[in-house]
């Protein structure tokens, strides 16, 4: 079960349990008290371990509710399927631009294979599934499943967002296959009628039907150009917040481009990288400037002024005497 909902039924019970023990005293029964008092303790110690415990591997809850859905009893099998299958792509073309960089347009998604999630739960209420990684091995550390995972599940937190702010952070992290799989997602929503809970490890959040349309029209709104450059200059890299600054030359004149690293960049100024992307000790970017890869994404929305974000695919070679 996911942890989130497992330390919700926990905490359920314990209020539960201390609604008990204030309705009568230990000395009006005595059985009972040390009964619902040995009850509480054994909620609590088992709350404190699930907390405690490290969430590795990737886990979803999504409920649905809405038209699609009767009751308790069931839901559309025709919208279940397709919002799966929709849900699953979204998380393989994560998983897949943050392991291999940019996508092609059309054609299989690299990484397919092992970004696959299993529904190991239905639930009942508002029907819901839960969705976990394949796999029963235990991880020291978040697997790269579990990190895409979770940054699907904040795209659809802030995709359908009140504050137009939060849409324009979400729109940044988008790509051009990403948003066609939402586009398609939002809409399959908005047609059944249909509204979203989605539960991950700390986050809990609902769209409703207004959140829905609202996503359906934003990513309707939205078209993404992306390409890839290599660009010389002086290069400034902060690893813990995955981001970086490039002083270079941009039609003639000096800018300053920002923008994140790629997962191959991370694993590269961190001595994990391969042929293509050679391990780079990170105190010498500095010294002199580089050749890098960029992804640059152009977001153009409607009735606003095209902007682009860029990513830091590669890094290639330095670059000594070049003055950039």
């Amino acid at each position: 079960m996911l942890r989130k909902l497992e330390v919700d039924a926990l905490k359920a019970d314990l209020s539960a349990v201390d609604a008990l023990l204030t309705s009568f005293t230990e000395e009006e029964d005595p059985i009972g008290w040390y009964q619902f008092s040995a009850r509480k303790e054994e909620i609590k110690h088992a709350l404190d371990q699930i907390v405690s415990r490290p969430v590795t591997h990737a886990e979803l809850g999504v409920f649905f509710g809405g038209r699609p859905v009767q009751g308790s009893r069931g839901i559309n099998a025709d919208f279940a399927g397709k919002a799966l299958e929709d849900l699953q792509a979204l998380i393989s073309k994560r998983y897949s631009g943050r392991e291999f960089g940019r996508l092609a347009q059309r054609g299989p998604v690299p990484g397919g294979d092992t970004s696959q999630m299993l529904v190991t739960n239905i639930v009942r209420g508002s029907v819901g599934f839960v969705l976990e990684e394949s796999g029963n091995d235990a991880q020291l550390v978040e697997t790269p499943l579990k990190e895409a995972v979770d940054e699907v599940a904040d795209i659809l937190s802030r995709v359908g967002a009140d504050d137009e702010a939060v849409f324009e952070e979400a729109a940044s992290e988008l790509d051009e296959r990403l948003l066609v799989t939402l586009r398609q997602f939002f809409q399959r929503l908005d047609d059944f009628g249909a509204t979203m809970r989605v539960v991950d490890g700390t986050r809990d959040f609902l769209l409703d039907r207004h959140a829905v349309s609202r996503a359906r029209e934003r990513t309707q709104a939205i078209e993404i150009v992306e390409r890839d450059v290599e660009m010389t200059g002086t290069l400034f890299v902060l690893p813990e917040s995955k981001r970086f600054d490039l002083i270079t030359m941009v039609d003639g004149q000096q800018a300053v481009l920002k923008g994140t690293l790629s997962s191959s960049v991370f694993r590269q100024i961190h001595g994990q990288g391969d042929e293509e992307h050679p391990p780079v000790d990170p105190r010498a970017i500095t010294r002199t400037p580089w050749v890098v890869e960029l992804k640059t994404r152009e977001l153009r929305e409607r009735n606003r002024a095209p902007r682009q974000v860029h990513t830091l695919q590669r890094l290639v070679r330095p670059e000594p005497g070049n003055d950039q």
